[in-house]
């Protein structure tokens, strides 16, 4: 009978809770949007993972951590943050910034991702259009101990690899934001003086 049970496996939810990013720097004087879809708000990766017991399924809740951390990140970017109602409405924002996950693997205790970021600005033909793909890979980590434990500890193990991803990949994804938006920035500056 035990034996039977050790094959009878579970479904895990894990979600991750990513770490406010710290503002660095002031902020560009620009008010953004963003849109993420239904589809990424809900997305969730499940995997199952040897290391972890071969019958248990993890879901985790990837689209949940990207709409926490995404506005929170462009707060420390923008002057002011609004939630845009599509992919197409830039409003009265100078901004309007859609992420979008392309790739995400946990593995052990480490992790890929990789985040598409389409960017549209109001203005002219010197308008911003811009869609990148910003990548994350860990370094080792604390939670890679934690793959020894098996399905006890795997909850903590994926929720920690998960994190350090969001950790990892939004500071790339605010300065990439700097980055585009300053000579627009500058340029702005110019015209008033």
């Amino acid at each position: 009978m035990f034996a039977l049970l050790a094959f009878v496996g579970c479904t895990h939810q894990v979600r991750p809770s990513p770490a406010p990013m710290s503002n660095a720097g002031t902020p560009l004087a620009l008010r953004a949007r963003y849109f993420i879809s239904p589809e990424q708000k809900a997305r969730i990766d499940s995997d199952s993972y040897f290391v972890l017991g071969a019958g248990h399924t993890w879901n985790i809740t990837i689209g949940e951590a990207l709409t926490r951390s995404f506005p929170q990140m462009m707060g420390t970017v923008f002057q002011s943050v609004q939630e845009a109602s599509s992919p197409d409405d830039l409003g009265d924002a100078d901004v309007l910034i859609v992420p979008e996950i392309q790739f995400f693997d946990v593995n052990g205790g480490g992790f890929v991702s990789q985040l598409k970021l389409t960017v549209r600005s109001r203005g002219g033909q010197d308008a911003v259009q811009v869609s990148d793909l910003i990548e994350g890979e860990s370094q080792k980590s604390k939670a890679a101990s934690a793959w020894i434990g098996g399905a006890a500890a795997g909850q903590e193990a994926l929720r920690q690899s998960t994190e350090l991803a969001f950790e990892d990949v939004m500071p790339k994804v605010a300065t990439r934001l700097r980055e585009v938006f300053a000579k627009t920035q500058a340029k702005a500056a110019a015209g008033v003086l």
